[in-house]
């Protein structure tokens, strides 16, 4: 006892001495950890600082009309007007990955009228364009001690009349708040140019002073050469700088004031967003967290018999938005009880977020005397995949013994089997919804009408679905449009008239008919033959324009990149006045003199897919019989991103010879779909999507006839 009290004493006597008379470097010590922290947090801030982007005229990284080599964020869509005489334009801009800018560009030409169309009131005169830049190197990369390298390509699409080709060099001076460009191009673009852009307020503590830029360039474009400026008006040039104005409002909106080629002012206002990465306008507040009590693994037996397990789990899942259909339990001959789940995914996008709630419901509701798990995923009617959880690694989950990335290597995604009715004894059984509904947006549009530039019609439609029988999926659409102006719209192309038969540019007739309309109401069923092989069976109307029946055969296997698939549909042409029925007959164009045939239309396909998981890409090749009897093969890219945004671009090359201004046209065009969740404080796996052609055209098309196998699989394998 007498050792402890002497220590003690000694210990408060050291500790006064200290008090009285500390050290000289006690304090420093501190002082010296301030100043490293203070070190520590300049250089993060200097390493994650990044000098903005601006746009030129063209929405693309750069100036005024000059390009630069800086591009925006992976995932990044924008959209601006410009009004620079004699132009007007409307841009677009999307940043698909972060080494590839493309952007598009409607141009109207001020004062000068179409030279058919102007007539009938379209208008002044107008030109569509498609632009891309890759950046072979980019000035963050190296944290901008070496400057970024690009090639670009203006209007390398439809008439070319401002077609461009480049290579640009821009250097970024962080510290002085500039950067500046030197760049050689052909075409519209003509020898040597450069630019720079100096934000002389960067880093001023005044907030509304920061974001002001100011921005010259050397504009290489020959104005008075008549091959390269088709506008009389814009041929004048006093010289060859431009300079102005651009100020970036909330990180969010751009607007600029210019004074281009010696003699006009010039302005612009875009903004963009990064869809690419954002996990939506609001947080998801009502998204659930993973599962953690109240935890119950009590055996099965008389403290928890079979009657209240079940509710546990069927309580357990549907508060994480899941929905228990089925529950087996059976017990091998060491007595080993199997735990077989079914269940409906109805909320988490993402495979990984569903895996992680589902191991924790798992881990802390599965009784101690069950040694496996089987948990099968239902979509659309049929188990497409399963998890096979071996208890002994939950229960290391559960007291984290184990993480949930070693779960996910014990417990991979595996192929879907059926339970044995003669060896596994159901537990519970819950039928498929009979009726669920949603309300979504409406909406078509056309560009380059002869009645006008754009065309639209907006409206709302309602979405009727469920099981017949347990395993037969319906869906039903009706729709109705609130307002539109494509009265005047006709089905004919006034220049080039389609001669093939009709089988896509008389849908107009079907979106100007007036009232409810029925756009789709068509039964499905699919089939899990095994093995990761899958079939489907569709009747009914597929679209507003066809309905019929039809047939798809997919070989998908879970761990696969790779998939092939047959299809093939029997359509026949709906009537344009009426929600049931069929006409039976198709027009067919000779030059501008229809005649009608007999029609009952065929479509076959063999399809092949890959996804590129290293780049975010789906590829698909589909090649067969298109709905106007031209044989051909399709090309299709999807890039998509992490928020779920995915877009689209494909390629049609057919037999079909059908003629544009003289010369050959495939199918070509974008599309877009994005989660609906985006809108939501929650989770939900609905999406919403819209494409277009560059013509609307029969060349290459085909109808629509139910959900696809691959992209049903695909979406919840992601």
């Amino acid at each position: 006892m007498k050792n402890y009290l002497s220590t003690f004493l000694f210990s408060c006597l050291v500790f006064a001495l200290l008090l009285c008379s500390p050290p000289k470097n006690l304090f420093s010590s501190h002082e010296d950890l301030v100043r490293d922290l203070l070190i520590v947090d300049y250089w993060n801030k200097r390493l994650n600082e990044k000098m903005p982007v601006s746009y030129n005229h063209l929405l693309h990284g750069g100036y005024w009309n000059m390009p630069s080599a800086r591009m925006g964020q992976e995932g990044e869509l924008g959209v601006g007007y410009v009004e620079a005489s004699p132009y007007r334009l409307w841009n677009l801009r999307c940043q698909l990955t972060d080494r590839l800018e493309v952007s598009g560009n409607y141009r109207i030409f001020k004062g000068i009228d179409d030279p058919v169309l102007s007539a009938h009131g379209f208008g002044d005169f107008s030109d569509k364009g498609v632009n891309f830049k890759i950046a072979v190197l980019k000035a963050e990369d190296s944290g901008y001690q070496l400057p970024g390298i690009s090639i670009g390509f203006e209007d390398f699409m439809g008439t070319k009349a401002f077609k461009a080709k480049y290579a640009v060099l821009t250097k970024v001076f962080l510290d002085q708040n500039l950067e500046m460009s030197f760049g050689y191009g052909t075409g519209r673009i003509r020898g040597w140019f450069g630019g720079l852009n100096w934000m002389p307020f960067r880093q001023s503590p005044c907030t509304y002073l920061q974001s002001l830029s100011i921005a010259a360039e050397y504009d290489a474009i020959p104005y008075k050469d008549l091959s390269i400026e088709p506008h009389p008006r814009g041929r004048k040039q006093k010289t060859e700088i431009n300079f102005g104005l651009k100020y970036r409002l909330w990180d969010q909106f751009d607007i600029s004031l210019s004074y281009i080629r010696g003699q006009k002012l010039a302005a612009s206002v875009s903004t963009y967003y990064n869809f690419g990465s954002s996990q939506g306008i609001l947080i998801k507040t009502d998204t659930p967290k993973p599962y953690i009590a109240p935890v119950n693994i009590e055996p099965i037996g008389e403290l928890r018999p079979e009657s209240v397990l079940v509710p546990d789990l069927v309580y357990a899942f549907r508060k994480q938005g899941l929905t228990l259909l089925q529950a087996w339990i059976s017990s091998d001959e060491e007595c080993e009880k199997t735990l077989r789940l079914r269940i409906i995914n109805d909320v988490y996008r993402l495979e990984c977020d569903l895996r992680t709630h589902l191991n924790h419901l798992i881990a802390y509701l599965t009784p101690l005397d069950v040694s496996k798990v089987i948990v099968g995923i239902d979509s659309e009617g049929t188990l497409i995949q399963e998890y096979q959880y071996r208890m002994e690694f939950v229960r290391n989950f559960a007291v984290k013994k184990c993480s949930g990335y070693e779960l996910k290597i014990f417990t991979p995604l595996c192929e879907a089997t059926q339970a044995n009715p003669c060896k596994e004894w159901l537990l519970y059984d819950q039928k498929q919804p009979l009726f669920c509904y949603d309300i979504l947006p409406k909406n078509y549009a056309y560009f380059g009408s002869s009645t006008g530039k754009f065309k639209y019609g907006l409206g709302l439609e309602a979405i009727f679905s469920g099981y017949l029988w347990n395993n037969i999926f319906y869906s039903t659409v009706v729709g109705y449009i609130f307002t539109k102006n494509i009265g005047s719209l006709k089905d004919v192309d006034r220049l080039n008239p389609s001669q093939l038969i009709n089988v896509r540019t008389d849908i107009v007739r079907y979106f100007q008919k007036e009232g409810f309309s029925l756009d789709e109401a068509y039964l499905q069923k699919f089939w899990n033959l095994g093995q990761g092989y899958f079939f489907r069976l569709s009747a009914g109307y597929f679209e507003v324009e066809y309905g019929g029946v039809a047939g798809e055969f997919l070989w998908y296997p879970v761990q696969s990149r790779w998939a092939f698939g047959i299809e093939g549909a029997v359509v026949g042409k709906r009537k344009f006045n009426s929600c049931f029925g069929f006409t039976g007959k198709i027009r067919k164009l000779d030059g501008f003199n229809p005649s009608y045939r007999k029609f009952i239309g065929s479509q076959y396909f063999v399809n092949l897919y890959y996804q590129w998981k290293e780049a975010k890409l789906d590829l698909r090749i589909k090649a067969g019989k298109f709905l106007a009897h031209d044989y051909g093969v399709r090309y299709e890219v999807s890039r998509y991103f992490p928020s779920g945004l995915r877009i689209t671009m494909w390629y049609t090359q057919t037999n079909g010879h059908d003629k544009i201004n003289g010369q050959t046209y495939y199918d070509k065009g974008i599309g877009f779909s994005m989660p609906l969740d985006f809108f939501y404080n929650r989770c939900d796996r609905g999406v919403w999507g819209y494409g277009m052609s560059a013509w609307l055209r029969d060349v290459g098309a085909s109808s629509y006839t139910g959900q696809e196998l691959y992209y049903m699989l695909n979406d919840n394998r992601q």
